[in-house]
């Protein structure tokens, strides 16, 4: 967590529970729920998390625990530390926490603990998934400013993060015309009216593999410089790196395996699946966990940008296939079974080249994306310490 040392004259220590109202979720009855737009609207868990909530379609008549408008909520369960704030009164289920300063700027708060962000996954307990409890959330001790100076640090990183919105946002209409490209070349790939040949997934792949977990009671495995790549990483359209990296040893020593690049990867289980259907090509070697799946195309027959897009385009009907057990998750079964087009390969060809020049030109405003993610980090470093204003 923040690193506890000497603050600026005025600033303090203050522990969560001291500092902030802590209201951790509980579902209401299940009759009580309704999709008419009646009652309280209920956010379960991270999984209608977003930059704002435009999905959340389950209400309560009978709302248990409310996050206020404005509170900042935390996911503590499956998977922790997701962040966001409350656009709306909400209830919460048991996969959320409302946190509300008792003297400050929720703003504040919520970059704060936005900084902390893959912190949180190290402090969860639980054997079958890591939570976060009320106790281990009251324990966290923060650094308060006076509220001028909460309001200073809040508007200098809402200016910082508007530069980086607006980079993602070039980002995403490059995405849209690349896919508005293949759309005009190949037409829908479900309905497939240009009347394609199809062949199942399966046939397409010179191998698939899904990843694995080295044992996390071998810490030794977990200091290595092998890209480790779960669905946390899949936020991009290519994977240059992970958060987490292996050693050889946990590779020999775990199910998991390498992916050369140029590899389709895809997340097969994830609340996300809900949302959107993330796929990724590896920009370099990488070894995935249980939640993710492998694919190496035979490219005399197709290659991954294709396979990319195609995905991108069939997402809507494959989501379609996701069931919650314990996880949600889409049976591998039925990925390998889906009927692909396969139009002639130089065409395939043809837009794979579109995608590498645009792709060439997005690494380079990519580099000045992370210069800009760097300075945003470096400002969010001082600013709780009080390095920022004076």
């Amino acid at each position: 967590m923040v690193k506890e040392g000497k603050l600026p004259e005025g600033w303090e220590w203050k522990r969560l529970d001291e500092s902030a109202n802590l209201i951790m979720g509980q579902s209401p009855p299940g009759e009580s729920y309704n999709e008419s737009g009646e009652g309280t609207p209920f956010l379960q868990g991270n999984a209608e998390f977003g930059d704002t909530f435009p999905n959340h379609k389950k209400f309560t008549s009978l709302p248990s625990k409310i996050s206020p408008k404005g509170s900042v909520l935390l996911s503590v369960r499956a998977p922790v530390g997701d962040i966001n704030i409350a656009d709306l009164d909400y209830c919460i289920g048991r996969g959320l926490a409302s946190i509300s300063l008792k003297k400050g700027e929720n703003k504040y708060l919520f970059y704060l603990l936005k900084g902390l962000q893959n912190q949180f996954e190290d402090m969860g307990t639980g054997s079958t998934f890591k939570a976060i409890t009320k106790s281990i959330l009251s324990e966290i001790k923060i650094p308060l400013p006076p509220l001028p100076t909460q309001r200073q640090i809040v508007a200098i990183l809402e200016q910082a993060e508007t530069t980086k919105r607006l980079r993602a946002e070039s980002d995403e209409l490059t995405q849209r015309f690349l896919q508005s490209v293949f759309m005009e070349m190949f037409g829908d790939p479900v309905k497939n009216e240009k009347g394609w040949k199809t062949e199942k997934l399966v046939g397409l792949c010179l191998k698939h593999f899904g990843g694995g977990t080295p044992s996390k009671s071998k810490p030794e495995y977990y200091i290595g410089d092998i890209p480790w790549v779960s669905p946390k990483d899949m936020k991009s359209d290519f994977i240059w790196d992970s958060i987490d990296h292996i050693s050889e040893d946990a590779i020999t020593n775990s199910s998991t395996q390498k992916a050369p690049i140029g590899t389709l990867l895809m997340v097969i289980r994830s609340a996300i699946l809900k949302k959107y259907l993330p796929v990724a090509i590896t920009r370099v070697e990488v070894t995935i966990n249980q939640d993710m799946k492998a694919f190496v195309f035979d490219e005399k027959r197709t290659n991954a940008f294709f396979m990319f897009y195609f995905f991108k385009s069939y997402q809507k009907a494959l989501l379609t296939k996701v069931r919650a057990v314990t996880a949600d998750n889409i049976e591998f079964n039925q990925i390998k079974s889906i009927n692909v087009i396969v139009p002639p390969l130089p065409l395939q060809q043809e837009f794979a080249r579109i995608v590498e020049q645009v792709e060439a030109l997005r690494e380079r405003q990519q580099q000045s994306a992370g210069e800009i993610n760097l300075l945003f980090g470096g400002l969010m470093q001082k600013a709780f310490t009080g390095e920022l204003v004076a």
